[in-house]
């Protein structure tokens, strides 16, 4: 393995994010290069020193910031907003501090790449037997949600193309509701569905957008008010940093579907990482198989239908290039997204909101311990607070800070 002294892996090693093998070889590199050496002295000093010196204050909310928040719901009836206990009072995390806090864990699982073959075989000719006669239908519960399968990272080398799952989830945080604020305890790790909580919200994102278009020839702009529309669907993303692990972006994808009465269009869409700049990629929360195949079909997209998708992408080296979204709608190939991250980018309310929907499901469901802990969620919930809230995120707050004293 070949490393520059200004490597992000180097950083990753000495805060144990890295795999036996991978560490391994870091090691082998400093072997034989003692500025990687001076390097790494340099980075766990520095992490020695932010531990010493940035340990998190313990601030109460202001009063003033408290009657903010229950103002900003006065357009639905709700409690009123708990205050969370001493252990878990909220405070900000800096970049910093929050970067030595970000121990990495990783879980082996099923990645999006593997292929099943199937072996075909010639059936022998069955007889033919009379048919019996149908027998009366019996009433069915109805089907369970899909039970969620949880994925590991995914290197962007090996794996160069994810085809991303636009299934469309119900969205609903119902039963999620019914074990916090009824039962009283926190819903069971393996019914947590990512997708479904993290839809139950809009998001309007502030980064680059794409809009595919009809491919009927004769639409014009000066045609509008015909009543005819050449939006079928609109695919809008955001990068933010990753409030897990502040060395790797969060990705948002949001695709929405058409203005058009009676309007569905089939819709397709795989993430592309830049194998020179991602080391690898994780997409969070998929209730289906996302595995690569050339049978990949399309999603049927209704009229106004949104489904929200999140991707943490780890870089390899310090760069803005991360990849990019290409897509088509009913066969036609729409605007490419070049996915560029630029730190310096302030995130939007509702990017913040989806990070912390990301972060607050997979605490649920017992991702990262040791890394995500109700103190993360509780100050990610802190700083969406303002006085524009709508009544349902206020809820959703009341709700997740309810589940923290649990």
């Amino acid at each position: 393995m070949y490393l520059q002294p200004e490597d992000p892996r180097l950083t990753a090693y000495v805060l144990g994010e890295l795999g036996p093998e991978e560490a391994a070889a870091v090691e082998q590199a400093m072997a034989a290069a003692p500025p990687l050496q001076v390097e790494v002295a340099k980075i766990r000093q520095a992490r020695e020193f932010l531990t010493e010196h940035l340990t998190p204050s313990q601030e109460k909310l202001l009063p003033a910031q408290r009657d903010t928040v229950r103002r900003s719901a006065n357009t639905k009836k709700t409690r009123p907003l708990v205050s969370l206990p001493e252990r878990l009072q909220v405070w900000i995390i800096p970049a910093a501090a929050a970067a030595v806090l970000a121990v990495a864990t990783t879980i082996l699982f099923l990645t999006p790449g593997e292929k099943i073959t199937a072996v075909a075989q010639v059936a022998p000719t069955p007889k033919i037997k009379p048919t019996p006669p149908p027998k009366p239908a019996t009433p069915t519960a109805p089907p369970a949600s899909p039970a969620y399968s949880r994925r590991g990272p995914s290197a962007a080398a090996e794996f160069p193309i994810l085809e991303l799952p636009l299934e469309i989830v119900k969205p609903s945080l119902a039963a999620l509701a019914q074990s916090i604020r009824s039962e009283g305890k926190l819903p069971a790790r393996e019914s947590i569905h990512h997708q479904e909580i993290l839809n139950s919200f809009t998001f309007r994102l502030h980064g680059t957008a794409a809009i595919a278009r009809s491919a009927a020839s004769q639409w014009h702009p000066d045609s509008r008010e015909s009543g005819m529309s050449a939006h079928v669907a609109t695919l809008t993303t955001e990068l933010i940093a990753c409030p897990w692990k502040p060395s790797s972006t969060l990705l948002l994808i949001s695709l929405r579907g058409g203005m058009q009465d009676g309007q569905e269009v089939a819709v397709q869409a795989a993430f592309h990482p830049d194998p020179a700049n991602v080391f690898r990629y994780h997409l969070l929360g998929s209730t289906g198989t996302t595995a690569k195949s050339p049978e990949h079909s399309a999603t049927r997209l209704a009229k106004k239908s949104v489904v929200t998708l999140a991707i943490e992408i780890e870089p390899s080296r310090p760069g803005t290039e991360l990849g990019s979204l290409v897509w088509s709608a009913d066969g036609t190939v729409a605007p490419e997204i070049h996915l560029i991250h630029r730190p310096d980018a302030a995130p939007s309310d509702d990017a913040r909101l989806a990070a912390l929907v990301c972060t607050y499901s997979q605490w649920l469901s017992g991702e990262h311990p040791g890394v995500i802990d109700a103190e993360l969620v509780a100050a990610l919930a802190r700083e969406i607070t303002s006085p524009s809230l709508a009544p349902d995120r206020f809820d959703f707050l009341q709700l997740l800070e309810k589940s923290l004293r649990l």
